[in-house]
């Protein structure tokens, strides 16, 4: 507000000059200041890590498109949140922000890779999705129930509104990223039957893989008499 008259009315007197106060009410300004211009570089680069992350741990970009797609989901809500509630983007509340982030999108990737896991072990994928959401899905209930029970307590019993302001908008992040987890990434699953859920398969050591078919075992790799202890399809066993 002082920079918006001081922009309007600061040459209205001759050899009159406006500085900003200093002090403790300046360097919180100019501080509150820093953290809004670089917030506007650091979540980006964020979003950007998190996608290159999933998309190489996964082999897909299309893995690392879905989370980064929860994760514009989740923050534009949190924003408007903001907007509506008067909160701005400070030193307060900058914090508070990339901790809801970093809690909120692993809810996206347990579901994600639930999916995959029932999709190797039932190959349906509407099944593998009902199944993940009564699983995982009760999962990442109960841990943002409890995560919720410590947080909002600052909000009943606190005194000081910093505290009770940021405990509502981590409590409101947290459910707007279960939300997403829950509800946005199966519905973008179905609709959309990316590879790296629809074929993937584990192999022998339980490992999933996806994007090929599993390789068809030759008639050389059977194990022989001496491998399998003397057993042989179709013979008696003699040890």
């Amino acid at each position: 507000m002082l920079k918006e008259w001081i922009a309007e009315n600061g040459d209205s007197v001759e050899g009159l000059t406006i500085r900003l106060a200093g002090g403790t009410l300046g360097v919180a300004a100019a501080m509150n200041e820093s953290a809004f211009e670089t917030n506007l570089i650091v979540l980006p680069l964020v979003f950007l890590l998190i996608f290159i992350f999933v998309m190489l741990f996964y082999t897909s970009w299309h893995a690392g498109m879905m989370m980064l797609l929860a994760m514009l989901f989740a923050t534009t809500l949190t924003y408007a949140y903001m907007g509506l509630n008067g909160l701005s983007i400070d030193i307060n509340t900058v914090p508070v922000i990339a901790v809801g982030i970093g809690v909120g999108i692993d809810y996206s990737i347990y579901m994600m890779d639930r999916i995959r896991e029932e999709m190797a072990r039932h190959g349906n994928l509407r099944e593998a999705v009902r199944r993940s959401i009564s699983t995982t899905g009760m999962a990442i209930s109960f841990t943002a129930l409890a995560l919720m029970a410590g947080i909002i307590m600052w909000v009943i019993f606190s005194d000081l509104r910093f505290q009770a302001d940021a405990a509502l908008l981590l409590c409101v992040m947290i459910v707007i990223n279960g939300i997403a987890a829950m509800l946005l990434v199966p519905s973008w699953v179905l609709a959309f039957k990316p590879r790296f859920v629809t074929d993937v398969y584990a192999d022998d050591d339980g490992i999933l893989h996806a994007g090929r078919h599993p390789p068809t075992p030759s008639p050389s790799s059977e194990p022989s008499r001496e491998q399998n202890d003397g057993f042989v399809p179709g013979e008696p066993y003699r040890a």
